[in-house]
């Protein structure tokens, strides 16, 4: 007996096993029970809407906050201080913007969101220390603790705002995410201390205006690595 004829065997035992057309509603029972819960997914926005959306947070959490606590800062420096201390915050939080844009999405490439955070931390006591020149450190914590308060009291909610948006993606690196999300709000911080803060002291700024973005960096690492590691737990634990 041939492998042909076997397989004509088996055919029409099957017909005579199962009525005409139990396959086919067989199939509809499968397709009905997976496709009557799904729903269509509104496609994301272009990643520039989102990168936009980020910098307006950071700007407006910045400019907001430092007016509620008062413009002390900003009527003190000079043109050219302004146009280098400003211009510097504005291209450092695009790209931390644009590092939240990717951890969006799996396929949007590099993640940013380190880079952007050395950049700021190692950039900015070069910027300062060009701009600045009093390097008088007495009551250098006493009058660094507040700045440092400060900058994180309007990083952290900002963070927040942040990680809402995020959720609006599918973010897969929660850990680069949360960099990502840490810079952009302490330069939120940073940029209403530059706005708010007076003491014109280059080790203050250097110090504790700078600090600012490294904790809020850590931060963001650390909520973040332990949201993938829930994450994980959760995708990971049988149904």
């Amino acid at each position: 007996m041939t492998s042909g004829e076997m397989d004509k065997i088996l055919a029409k035992a099957a017909d005579r096993a199962l009525p005409r057309g139990a396959e086919a509603a067989a199939i509809g029972r499968v397709e009905g029970a997976i496709l009557k819960d799904l729903r269509p997914v509104r496609p994301l926005a272009p990643a520039w809407v989102f990168t936009l959306s980020f910098v307006a947070l950071f700007a407006a959490a910045a400019a907001a906050s430092a007016s509620a606590l008062g413009m002390h800062g900003l009527p003190v420096l000079s043109g050219l201080q302004r146009g280098l201390i400003f211009p510097a915050l504005l291209a450092t939080a695009w790209l931390a913007a644009a590092a939240c844009t990717r951890a969006m999405s799996p396929a949007a490439g590099s993640r940013l969101g380190g880079a952007a955070l050395v950049l700021a931390v190692g950039v900015f006591p070069i910027v300062f220390a060009l701009v600045f020149h009093d390097y008088d450190a007495r009551n250098l914590v006493r009058e660094g603790i507040p700045c440092l308060v400060a900058g994180l009291c309007v990083a952290i909610p900002t963070g927040l705002a942040i990680a809402w948006i995020l959720r609006r993606g599918f973010v897969l690196d929660w850990s680069a995410a949360g960099i990502a999300a840490g810079a952009l709000s302490g330069l939120a911080g940073l940029t209403m201390l530059e706005l708010h803060c007076a003491n014109l002291k280059a080790i203050h700024v250097i110090v504790w205006h700078v600090a600012v973005v490294l904790v809020s960096g850590m931060l963001g690492l650390g909520i973040g690595s332990i949201a993938g590691a829930a994450r994980r737990r959760a995708v990971s634990q049988p149904c």
